[in-house]
């Protein structure tokens, strides 16, 4: 198993886009929570307040924070589709491909129904 870390720096001008969820608690509260940040979160009477929040606990968080792409390479047994072994299987059987021929044209006259 191969891992390989690189670190990337986005560019300032760069926007980070993220999607927001806004629920309403049962005192009427608005929580809003960050999706792709799990644990971002916050509490407001308004909505117009909780994003504001939460832009304000985002902008504090991304700052002391690194995202950074993990790429991992899995060995070949991982990778492989363990329905290949069976592929081929009936290859040269003649009942079986009289089956899937009866199949097919059963297939195709309900298709023209």
């Amino acid at each position: 198993m191969v891992i390989n870390f690189s670190s990337v720096t986005l560019p300032q001008s760069e926007n980070l886009k993220l999607h927001i969820l806004l629920e309403r608690n049962n005192e009427g509260n608005v929580i809003a929570s960050v999706l792709e940040f799990p644990n971002t979160q916050v509490e407001a009477p308004t909505t117009e307040q909780a994003v504001q929040e939460l832009k304000k606990l985002l902008s504090t968080r991304l700052e002391k924070i690194e995202i950074i792409p993990l790429e991992i390479q899995l060995s070949q047994n991982e990778a492989e589709n363990p329905w290949m072994k069976f592929a081929g299987v009936f290859k040269d059987d003649a009942d079986f491909a009289e089956i899937a021929n009866n199949l097919r044209a059963e297939r195709n006259a309900v298709d023209e129904d």
